[in-house]
């Protein structure tokens, strides 16, 4: 099994996490403890690496082509969520968000408006506006250390006739809320009386932490099969980024063939041989290994937990119920959001996403990557306590 504490030496391995390069050109900094980008700093499965070993031994990498790892796709989503998708709904793409901005050409129009819910993802953001379209947002709604849905807003943004399609971010990002049975399906039901097409990013389905639990949307009601389009991928839950491999399920016809006409326009979608072999062996022996790491994710939440509790009590954070990210509410500390950038980012050299990335209502948060070492971790809590502590914010 893998030693989840074991440091690792990512440098000169192309790592855009790691990058000095990428580090100073997004944080002005170079040396600082990155805890940002969304993957992880632990060894992937051994199954894993064994099958993209004997894939690079076996020494030829021509064109791929096989079903057996959406065959696999299929039977963890089956075992783990109970939900049969058919083997013909599901198209692969290099990712979810190349996915996402294919879906938004494909079914919209120059000028249509996409809802969104931010604070979010920034990626979608930047799906909707690159790609000419309007952003609309509900934003989420900050109860005490929970995020709602505004449902009166929500509702007025979908039966606008410019709204054409909402994305879904379900566990959410940066938020990390699962929605509750009944949010999901009043958001699906309004979107199917206003004729709004629900794109359902479930990428991180597979990081939700108990007594919490996922839904897959359309395994809710089979009627909402016809108005939804499924991305999920087996690199947030096995740490497989870069082998590039998502998986888009579209169970109506009509939609999954407008698709796949995108897809030839632009001639993607074929997999590369080690994104085929490390998928399949993620889906048919990386449960056991996806256990340990959501119990030493869990062990990451507490730690930090405890330390703001103990020593930086004006940080607040939301009820955790999902995903390695975590959203931390610096407001209490009375900055601006520009101030609070420069004090992490050039004081305690810790590189976290910064809150007004996924939106205005994030200005004042930041989100960070748990999935590290605990002792990195602490290393990183250190310095932003020792921060905010010599420049009497604390």
């Amino acid at each position: 099994m893998v030693n989840f504490d074991e440091r690792i030496d990512r440098s000169g391995m192309n790592a855009v996490k790691w990058s000095k390069d990428v580090l100073e050109a997004n944080f002005g900094e170079r040396d600082m403890i990155p805890l940002w980008v969304a993957d992880m700093d632990f060894h992937v499965d051994s199954h894993i690496q064994k099958a993209v070993q004997e894939m690079s031994e076996h020494g030829i990498y021509g064109y791929s082509g096989s079903n057996k790892h959406n065959m696999a796709f299929k039977r963890w989503v089956k075992d783990r969520f109970d939900y049969n998708i058919h083997l013909n709904w599901i198209l692969n793409m290099p990712g979810v968000v190349p996915a996402i901005n294919l879906a938004v050409q494909t079914f919209t129009k120059p000028g249509d408006a996409v809802l969104i819910q931010e604070p979010v993802y920034y990626p979608f953001r930047m799906a909707i506006e690159n790609n000419g379209r309007q952003v609309v947002s509900n934003d989420l709604v900050r109860q005490e250390s929970e995020y709602v849905i505004d449902f009166d807003d929500f509702e007025r943004k979908v039966k606008d006739d410019k709204t054409k399609l909402f994305i879904l971010c379900s566990p959410h990002n940066p938020v990390s809320r699962v929605w509750r049975e009944d949010e999901l399906r009043k958001m699906m039901d309004l979107c199917i009386k206003h004729n709004v097409l629900v794109l359902a990013d479930e990428i991180h389905n597979d990081l939700v932490f108990k007594p919490n639990q996922h839904h897959i949307l359309p395994r809710l009601e089979k009627s909402y099969e016809d108005n939804v389009v499924l991305f999920m991928a087996p690199s947030k839950t096995f740490n497989l980024a870069g082998l590039q491999m998502s998986h888009v399920v579209i169970p109506n016809e009509q939609l999954r063939l407008q698709f796949q006409e995108m897809q030839s326009r632009i001639a993607i979608g074929q997999p590369n041989p080690f994104a085929i072999v490390g998928t399949i062996a993620a889906y048919e022996h990386g449960e056991a290994w996806l256990e340990a790491l959501l119990s030493y994710l869990k062990g990451n939440l507490e730690f930090v937990h405890d330390y703001v509790q103990k020593h930086v009590p004006k940080v607040k954070l939301i009820n955790h119920q999902a995903t390695y990210l975590l959203w931390m509410d610096f407001t209490e500390l009375g900055i601006s959001d520009k101030a609070l950038q420069d004090y992490i980012y050039h004081e305690a050299k810790v590189a976290l996403d910064g809150g007004s990335w996924f939106g205005k209502s994030g200005e004042g948060y930041m989100r960070m990557n748990l999935a590290s070492p605990r002792a990195m971790i602490k290393e990183a809590m250190d310095n932003i306590y020792n921060t905010l502590h010599n420049n009497h914010l604390i």
